[in-house]
């Protein structure tokens, strides 16, 4: 198996998000997200505002906690990485789905982990996947 350089990775991710950018914007609905990886935060909060998503971002569930009591409306959508410090994705999703933070969930994992898949009508997405494949689980998350 062969890996690709990191600059022909970063030509296609780029060349993704301007395809997805072409095709139009999606909504204008207000996303909060929680991830605490720099990197992958930048990406996810690029593909989705290209795709006309309002996003909002916490580094960690914590903050994520803070910003959605600070915020003064719930947000349309919570998308959060599951395991991160201070406060796992799942903790912090029943927290604002229950206080009415938030209306909907879309987790995102590296791992396999079963516990995810039984977490009734949230959507879960495994790490790694591509700009038009969280367009489309946006998409649908938003359409319950």
């Amino acid at each position: 198996m062969s890996v690709m350089p990191y600059a022909q990775h970063a030509v296609r991710v780029e060349a993704m998000l301007q395809h997805d950018a072409l095709a139009g914007a999606d909504d204008t609905a207000t996303i909060l997200l929680a991830e605490d990886d720099d990197a992958v935060r930048a990406l996810l909060v690029r593909v989705l505002r290209l795709r006309g998503y309002s996003v909002v971002v916490a580094v960690d569930g914590a903050e994520a906690v803070a910003v959605a009591m600070s915020y003064g409306r719930p947000f349309q959508l919570l998308i959060t990485d599951v395991m991160m410090p201070k406060m796992d994705g799942l903790a912090l999703a029943a927290q604002l789905l229950s206080s009415g933070l938030a209306q909907r969930v879309i987790y995102m994992t590296g791992y396999a982990d079963a516990l995810l898949d039984a977490q009734g009508e949230a959507t879960v997405l495994h790490k790694p996947f591509t700009p038009s494949t969280l367009a489309e689980a946006v998409r649908a998350a938003l359409s319950r």
